[in-house]
């Protein structure tokens, strides 16, 4: 990777030395803070201190500022400063949440993702800051503890919307207003909102979050190491104001900016009508910066094949995508056999509880080695024990996660 693509890049395989170190500083935190013992000296140990005398003398003041303040593409890079080492700087942020909820929910939220790439999201999105990732992370974790269960809302699944007689959520389902139909020319899978069928008093509120976070979270299933993010494409064809709703709109993005960052592609507006302009100005002064530059506007097909290959587009719009809009099979409790396996699941809980600790162990060993070569090794040996826990919630998945649309149309594929 260059190093001037710094907030490009960042990816567990791509790391720059500065980089690694705040990731290393950003694990510490968040281990101290579960109770596990970590020793942080060597992850938070100054530059300079690493600098022999004889070069100290060789080096001016400037030149030493200028190093360690001034990341390589240009842009501050506080993994090269000297961040103050805070052990309980997280405590304030989860100081109505138990250390071991949000541990559980950190190894669960993970699904098919990298542990490492999951922190990485969090430090890209805080351009490096140490103290302001762990910050960042730490009040997404109480999020999801304290106040929208995504782990429970996406392992319950559509069926639960039925079970629970929840009505607008069941319109937004059989009406699909919301899907995940394909994928753009990234291999990204897109969030396409059919923004017409969308009547604000159809749901409450409550069953318009729950609704937004199981096709977030069903969408992150369908992410890869390559295609690490998705798009939305919000289809305003046939929109009026009658359909116009702030509350999903400003939940949304405060969902990918705050609880799921770096995950987000593109955000397509497709045939916004004359009046959407006085909307989108105030829309778009909620995004920030980095999101508003991801926004595209579409007014044709011509428009989408720039982004989108003729087998992904719908028919609607003149490709050849069968994914059929008009038609919703409501889900089949028979489907979700495997979840009554309780012996398989726990046998595979076990293996994923084991690869955790492993995973932990060499981490706190990568974080306190004061070896390149030693630190260059146990990070492969994360990244190994990475991909097992990605490919053990694989096995896990259908143990736990009822199935949705998107399994039986074979859509994912885990």
């Amino acid at each position: 990777m260059s190093a001037t693509n710094i907030d490009q890049g960042g990816k567990v395989r791509e790391l720059t030395e500065s980089q690694e170190r705040t990731l290393k500083q950003v694990w510490t935190y968040l281990l101290q803070y579960w109770g596990i013992p970590v020793n942080g000296d060597k992850a938070f140990e100054s530059k300079e201190d690493s600098i022999s005398p004889d070069k100290k003398k060789g080096k001016s003041l400037l030149g030493r500022l200028q190093a360690y303040s001034i990341g390589d593409d240009g842009s501050s890079d506080s993994s090269e400063s000297d961040e103050l080492y805070k052990p309980d700087m997280i405590k304030e942020s989860l100081k109505d949440v138990e250390p071991k909820d949000t541990m559980d929910d950190f190894w669960t939220m993970l699904r098919v993702d990298f542990p490492d790439n999951l922190l990485l999201r969090f430090i890209r999105a805080r351009k490096w800051n140490t103290s302001e990732s762990a910050i960042m992370l730490a009040e997404s974790l109480r999020w999801r503890v304290k106040e929208l269960r995504a782990e429970e809302i996406l392992n319950s699944g559509e069926r639960a919307a039925f079970e629970n007689g929840d009505e607008g959520f069941v319109k937004n389902l059989e009406q699909q207003t919301t899907v995940i139909p394909c994928r753009d020319k990234g291999g990204r899978p897109v969030v396409w909102v059919r923004a017409r069928l969308h009547n604000p008093r159809m749901q409450s509120e409550d069953e318009l979050k729950r609704s937004s976070i199981l096709v977030i979270e069903t969408a992150r299933l369908l992410l890869t190491e390559t295609a690490d993010t998705a798009s939305i494409f919000f289809d305003l064809g046939g929109f009026s104001l009658s359909n116009m709703d702030y509350t999903p709109i400003k939940f949304l993005i405060t969902c990918f900016e705050a609880h799921y960052p770096e995950c987000l592609g593109h955000l397509f507006i497709h045939k916004a009508p004359w009046f959407f302009q006085p909307i989108w100005n105030i829309v778009k002064n909620w995004l920030d910066p980095v999101v508003a530059s991801k926004v595209i506007f579409t007014k044709s097909t011509k428009d989408l094949v720039e982004y989108f290959d003729e087998s992904q587009l719908p028919e609607y719009l003149e490709g050849t995508n069968g994914f059929d809009f008009d038609h919703y099979d409501k889900p089949d409790a028979a489907n979700d056999f495997k979840m009554k396996d309780v012996k398989t699941r726990d046998s595979i809980v076990k293996e994923r509880e084991q690869l955790i600790e492993k995973f932990i162990q060499t981490t706190v060993k990568w974080i306190e080695t004061d070896s390149k070569e030693k630190s260059d090794a146990l990070l492969k040996e994360k990244i190994n024990l990475g991909t097992q826990i990605s490919q053990n919630y694989c096995k896990l998945d259908p143990y736990v996660r009822s199935r949705s649309q998107y399994d039986t149309r074979g859509i994912i594929k885990l």
